[in-house]
């Protein structure tokens, strides 16, 4: 994962958004020539280096999530290599990637220096307490106690060329079952879901299921249970998927991680907030070469619902093909 220097014209960035401008503008009355002055194109040619604010979250299992430091030099040519100055007791930097490092929440000033631009931005550490008196509710798996051990005992067979397929209902053999008894035969395949969780149950439970090896391939249904379990807004879902994401990517660097956008169900209480977690999550995935977003809703009809949610059992090919074309590439079991 790199993160590259992002350059801007000046005229770009004055129509930033008022919250990221201020920031800015408390950044660049900072980059002084001496004469209290800030640097801009008129002075000396150099423009306004901006950097916005980051958050990261650790929660109890130590498991946490990055953020990436992107510089935006108004005056592309006269871009410059940063370095930091910080409070390496709680947060790392390295390469651009920022990590926490203890357990609690923290704002940590961190000053980028270069030899002609000097700013500050802060980042926000967040703890995420998964048990106790302060944990929020959502993170509770106590209901999923004896499936978490099932699966952990699968898992632990998983070899750096296994694909997991994990999540929700979707995933759990009550569901994906038939299927996976023909499409895993021949295949380094497996399956570690859990009916009625949530992203958030996830990232309180993922290390615990997958274990310390990293597969060749994550795959993951999860989002639905969100919206018609628990009630959580778009911002929620948004942002405790996110976290998953980097939590997955964080724990297991070299695997690459395949995210099957949320299904549409009969019931369609919650479609629009569906449709937009999708639209959010395919752009957010985008981004980075280590996850992919699997278009695979608008493929599955309510006719293919056994139920109204989950897809009858001949139905499950259009997931895993889909996932095939994305780019997954699934190892043949070993004979």
């Amino acid at each position: 994962m790199q993160t590259k220097w992002k350059v801007l014209p000046l005229a770009f960035v004055l129509a930033l958004s008022v919250g990221m401008f201020a920031a800015c503008g408390e950044n660049q009355s900072e980059q002084s020539d001496g004469s209290g002055q800030p640097q801009t194109d008129e002075t000396n040619g150099y423009g306004y280096l901006c950097i916005e604010d980051q958050t990261v979250y650790i929660n109890t299992d130590r498991n946490c999530t990055f953020a990436e430091i992107t510089p935006i030099f108004t005056v592309p040519d006269k871009a410059e290599e940063l370095t930091y100055t910080y409070d390496t007791d709680e947060i790392n930097i390295e390469n651009n990637i920022v990590t926490p490092l203890k357990r609690e929440d923290a704002t940590v000033n961190v000053r980028a220096e270069s030899e002609h631009f000097s700013t500050t931005f802060r980042v926000t550490v967040d703890y995420i307490p998964l048990t106790g008196l302060e944990a929020d509710p959502w993170y509770a798996v106590t209901d999923f106690t004896t499936k978490i051990a099932t699966n952990a005992t699968r898992c632990a067979a998983a070899t750096s060329d296994a694909t997991i397929f994990l999540g929700d209902s979707f995933m759990d053999d009550a569901f994906i079952g038939e299927y996976m008894s023909t499409y895993a035969a021949d295949k380094n395949v497996l399956n570690a879901g859990i009916s009625s969780t949530t992203s958030y149950h996830w990232e309180a439970m993922y290390s615990d299921i997958i274990g310390e090896t990293s597969p060749k391939n994550i795959v993951i249904h999860l989002g639905t249970n969100n919206f018609y379990d628990i009630r959580a807004s778009v911002k929620q879902t948004k942002e405790s998927l996110i976290r998953l994401f980097k939590y997955l990517h964080t724990s297991y660097p070299t695997t690459n991680i395949y995210w099957f956008n949320i299904t549409q169900r009969q019931d369609t209480a919650y479609s629009a907030q569906v449709t937009q977690t999708n639209a959010d999550l395919a752009n957010w995935c985008a981004q980075y070469d280590w996850i992919t977003c699997v278009n695979t809703s608008p493929k599955i009809s309510t006719s293919m619902l056994r139920d109204g949610v989950h897809p009858l059992t001949e139905y499950y090919s259009i997931f895993t093909d889909t996932l095939v074309n994305a780019g997954c590439e699934i190892v043949a079991k070993e004979e």
